[in-house]
């Protein structure tokens, strides 16, 4: 969560992102600085400003005059995102294997755990949130923030969609195991092992989507 003294455009900035994953900005829709004023219940200013850093991360797309679009994705969006975040999370889980203390472990082995119950339940939403959480602890281990924030905006339209289309059929138990293996490799101190199965994680993730992807368009 922001800090009390973060600028308001900044926590306004995460919290849109925050919004467009879980669905009250669906990937498509137009909103308007009016209307993003409103709902957040801040001045035009700070949601211009907001705005102008999401549309540099890629999230949203300004028109002029007319407030901005959320983005669709798209099979190469997809297919793109997830080779980038496979590797800046297989460098930065190298670093936080080497890195983390044993609170920032217990902490981990919790997130997990989060992400195993909503899979227990079958719940999508809670599922893409839970993930998010996970993989930022880990990422923000690492200590690089300009990889953090980079992978925080890059990832936001396609966790919206995952959090619209679900799953491919077993992968949520597939997931959890893969979490399992990466959590032990970090505890472990063990960086090669650490790298490898994120790799593995997030190019799984990568096939998974757009074999969903493709089965929603035919």
């Amino acid at each position: 969560m922001p800090a009390i003294n973060t600028p308001t455009y900044m926590r306004l900035r995460d919290q849109v992102r925050v919004d467009i994953v879980s669905g009250i900005w669906p990937l498509g829709s137009h909103v308007t600085l009016a209307q993003l004023a409103e709902h957040y219940q801040v001045s035009a200013n700070p949601v211009r400003e907001a705005l102008l850093q999401l549309q540099g991360e890629g999230v949203i797309a300004m028109r002029m005059n007319r407030g901005a679009v959320i983005p669709l994705v798209d099979e190469r969006y997809i297919d793109n995102l997830y080779r980038l975040r496979g590797a800046i999370q297989s460098m930065l889980v190298r670093d936080a294997a080497r890195m983390a203390i044993p609170d920032q472990v217990t902490r981990m082995m919790e997130l997990a755990f989060v992400y195993e119950t909503a899979a227990q339940s079958n719940d999508f939403a809670a599922c893409v949130e839970a993930n998010r959480n996970l993989h930022r602890h880990i990422d923000v281990i690492a200590d690089n923030p300009l990889a953090v924030d980079l992978l925080q905006g890059r990832s936001t339209l396609v966790d919206a969609y995952r959090r619209s289309v679900g799953y491919g059929s077993g992968r949520l138990d597939l997931v959890v195991a893969q979490h399992r293996k990466i959590v032990r490799a970090i505890a472990a101190g063990d960086e090669e092992k650490a790298a490898q199965a994120m790799l593995e994680h997030t190019d799984s993730s990568r096939l998974d989507l757009l074999a969903t992807c493709k089965a929603l368009r035919s």
